[in-house]
């Protein structure tokens, strides 16, 4: 029952199936469509079932400024130092080079034994007259410290670590969910080391991504609609932390009698927020570089986390149990994916874009191959393989320990996907079954200007020269590759396989406009016979014949097979190998079994295939 619901949710969504069920049942060949039937709902529709479903649209929004206004509030930025000398240059620089709106700086150095610390402050300090910088003579911590820069505040603030480094347009990013929604008492960006805010995995302190530089990696970021993802978390994270001026002028601050040097701090005034009907939230559409340099030693790190966590854990029983269902959640456990997949295609290549079909066959062995190939050189792989009986298209995505598969209904989603990549190479193995084919031929034209990418074009069928990609003619005969006029006939009376994939009123002179702009962009036109590149330039005789390349396909060796010795026997046993239908020669087989028969003959026909 659950194949037969499944088939039918298929049928209600690709009704073209139906022409497909029809096609075999005029032809009688009702065996081999049932074998169809029972392979396509347990692999096809299984596999298909198995993609997370995307809406690209609800994903990305083009970032702009203007959508992110903070008002002219001047935001305070409060920046705690101990120590940490080798990051305060960095973070400065991309402070000063990056922040665009309006900001204060309130800088704490508390008593560093760092000689060189205080200096630099003062000087990099002189680039901001309204900065007011606090030097404690005695080490008072993390939490006494931030309290002590918060007293200088006059307005929406942010706490910032020494260790960070901050991107462009970053500050409205951060702010304008405190500004502009309802009732947020905090903000954190995505990071690489923030524990429930980690980038790209989750609660692990990780790396920056493939070590890009913090701007290049957060373009992606940026184009997040923010919207369709805000989510609530359990607590801020201090690293990198907007807080609601407002809400800590009415509720106090940071708890410095309880929480001493620090590590719980934050989660004390996030779960207080909480009490009072204020929500913190995770921006989703906003990295901050934190290097983790730390202001502790590993062990008193360690020491802090279990002391703190239990006056944590005594104030509010309830916190482990919130954070353990948020982790369990995971709600941005597909953004990451989507956000690995885009930022990778950012830094040095781009994506290997892979088109191609789910029917099975040769040309999807061919494309494995590829991909194989590819990731064995840690290039980023993305192939996209339309499913005609699930009806969308199924994308896997490869890179390093990355592997992720999405998938997305129409070519519009597609578009609104590649446009957040830049593509390296553009692979169209092949495009049969497609739904609206030209309309994927100009967004693939469009990538293709557009990243300047490679485009190879691997001719395993016929697709390219006409949408009858066997060239089988209305009388099932090899057609030739005609004039045009014969072709116009030919494809008023054509009722074999091709369209059972909807197309109906198709003109082969249109058709071959629309790849020609395709092939004539091509950088290769891989033919693995050159019985296909006659094809090809018999269709299309201006193409540069620079383009081509044979490729013949290459057989592994096969491993030796032992069989039980069977007694003589005259006669000779002719072997046919492979799933056998008309295009590839069921009518000659047939023909020659019947031959056989007829002239009782002493050979026998063994089929090892359908």
């Amino acid at each position: 029952m659950k194949k037969i619901k499944k088939l039918l949710l298929s049928l209600k969504k690709n009704p073209h199936i139906i022409k497909k069920v029809f096609f075999y049942l005029k032809r009688g060949e009702i065996r081999y469509l049932i074998q169809k039937i029972k392979e396509k709902s347990g692999k096809n529709l299984d596999k298909s079932a198995q993609f997370v479903k995307i809406e690209p649209r609800r994903y990305f929004k083009r970032f702009k400024k203007r959508n992110f206004p903070l008002e002219k509030i001047r935001i305070d930025i409060i920046i705690p130092v101990y120590n940490g000398y080798e990051f305060l240059k960095p973070l400065f620089d991309s402070i000063e080079a990056n922040t665009t709106s309006p900001y204060r700086l309130i800088v704490i150095n508390d008593c560093s034994p760092d000689e060189r610390v205080k200096p630099f402050l003062l000087e990099r300090l002189e680039k901001h007259p309204d900065s007011i910088f606090i030097d404690h003579q005695t080490n008072l911590g993390f939490v006494k410290s931030v309290n002590k820069g918060f007293s200088h505040v006059k307005n929406h603030f942010l706490i910032l670590n020494t260790d960070t480094e901050v991107p462009p347009f970053w500050l409205e990013r951060l702010m304008y969910p405190i500004v502009h929604m309802e009732k947020i008492a905090s903000t954190t960006p995505f990071t690489n080391a923030g524990q429930i805010a980690s980038f790209p995995k989750f609660l692990e302190d990780n790396e920056i991504f493939d070590s890009m530089d913090v701007a290049t990696l957060d373009k992606a970021f940026r184009d997040v609609n923010p919207e369709n993802f805000y989510e609530e978390i359990p607590t801020g994270v201090g690293f990198c932390m907007g807080v609601n001026y407002d809400l800590a002028k009415e509720i106090g601050f940071f708890d410095e009698e309880t929480f001493g040097k620090g590590y719980g701090e934050e989660n004390d005034w996030c779960q207080r927020a909480k009490s009072h009907g204020y929500r913190n939230i995770l921006v989703p559409n906003l990295f901050v570089y934190h290097k983790h340099g730390g202001s502790f030693s590993a062990q008193q790190k360690s020491l802090l986390m279990s002391q703190n966590g239990r006056k944590l854990l005594e104030r509010y029983p309830n916190y482990d149990k919130e954070v353990s269902e948020y982790i369990k959640k995971d709600p941005h456990k597909t953004l990451r994916d989507v956000l690995v997949m885009v930022s990778s295609s950012l830094h040095d290549e781009g994506i290997y874009l892979i088109l191609d079909h789910s029917l099975g066959g040769g040309a999807n062995i061919y494309a494995e191959e590829i991909k194989k190939r590819y990731h064995a050189k840690e290039r980023k792989v993305l192939y996209v393989a339309y499913d005609f009986y699930a009806g969308q298209f199924n994308l896997s995505f490869d890179y390093k320990e990355y592997h992720f598969t999405f998938a997305v209904d129409t070519i519009e989603d597609l578009e609104c996907l590649f446009d957040e990549l830049v593509v390296q190479e553009i692979f169209v193995n092949s495009l049969v079954s497609y739904r609206g084919t030209e309309r994927m031929i100009a967004l693939l034209k469009k990538l293709q200007e557009i990243h300047h990418s490679d485009l190879v074009i691997p001719i395993h069928d016929y697709y390219p020269v006409c949408p009858n990609f066997t060239l089988l003619d209305e009388n099932s005969t090899y057609c030739g590759v005609p004039q045009l006029e014969r072709c116009t006939q030919c494809m008023a009376k054509n009722d074999l396989e091709w369209r059972t994939f909807g197309n109906d009123h198709i003109d082969v002179g249109t058709w071959r406009k629309y790849w020609r702009t395709l092939l004539e962009e091509a950088t290769r036109i891989i033919c693995f016979s050159n019985s296909s590149k006659e094809i090809m330039q018999k269709a299309y005789p201006d193409l540069d014949e620079k383009k081509f390349s044979i490729e013949p396909h290459r057989v592994p060796a096969l491993p030796a097979v032992t069989t039980e010795t069977r007694p003589e026997k005259n006669g000779v046993t002719i072997g046919i190998l492979g799933a056998i239908n008309l295009a590839k020669g069921a009518a000659v087989v047939k023909k020659l079994v019947k031959t056989i028969e007829e002239r009782n003959l002493n050979i026998d026909v063994v089929l090892i295939g359908a």
